[in-house]
């Protein structure tokens, strides 16, 4: 782990941008990267993001409980890639027409450990660990490493409600203050799958 993540700060002086983070990430055995050390003491039955590093990229481990799912949400001001460490993955592409009132959902993909899942600007997805049992361990890498969910959508397909988010909001959720959101909006859509 070590090791990648010093090439990733040598990008320091470079552009970043998504091509030459997955060229590192190409040129590393993800599947072998050390990372008991960060994990060490954590109580894999909750949610923790372990931050690695902040600078040039946001660099951070989460540990996912069973069953543990992020809101379906957009990430609107960063991309990155995310690795499976330990356990599955399982991530569930999204597409939004507003002016049709439609959220498309893709059919489910999943992850092991050492593959790579990118997330661009502006996708709108879900992770989760999908297993009634284990714990998901998972590698983050997101640029720009500071950045704010002000205007970020999130949606919740069941209830079909969709929330955008305000610069007070620090994380991905329907359980924040009100004031974390500029706006809640209950039945926003319709939901149609895409197979």
């Amino acid at each position: 782990m070590k090791d990648l993540i010093q090439k990733l700060n040598n990008l320091e002086e470079k552009k970043i941008e998504p091509n030459r983070v997955k060229k590192i990430l190409n040129e590393t055995d993800l599947g072998k990267l050390s990372y008991k050390e960060y994990t060490e003491g954590k109580d894999m039955s909750i949610y923790n993001r372990i931050k690695i590093s902040d600078s040039p990229l946001q660099v951070y481990i989460m540990t996912w409980p069973p069953q543990f799912l992020l809101p379906i949400h957009q990430h609107r001001n960063f991309w990155g890639y995310v690795i499976p460490l330990e356990g599955i993955v399982a991530e569930t592409i999204y597409g939004y027409a507003p002016r049709k009132k439609k959220v498309f959902l893709h059919p489910t993909k999943t992850y092991k450990p050492g593959e790579i899942i990118y997330e661009p600007y502006n996708v709108i997805h879900k992770l989760q660990n999908t297993s009634p049992l284990e714990p998901t361990i998972s590698l983050h890498i997101y640029y720009p490493p500071y950045y704010n969910y002000k205007g970020t959508m999130i949606f919740d397909a069941q209830n079909r409600k969709m929330a955008v988010l305000s610069e007070k909001a620090e994380m991905l959720s329907w359980d924040l203050p009100p004031d974390n959101y500029e706006s809640v909006l209950e039945n926003a859509y319709d939901v149609e799958k895409l197979w």
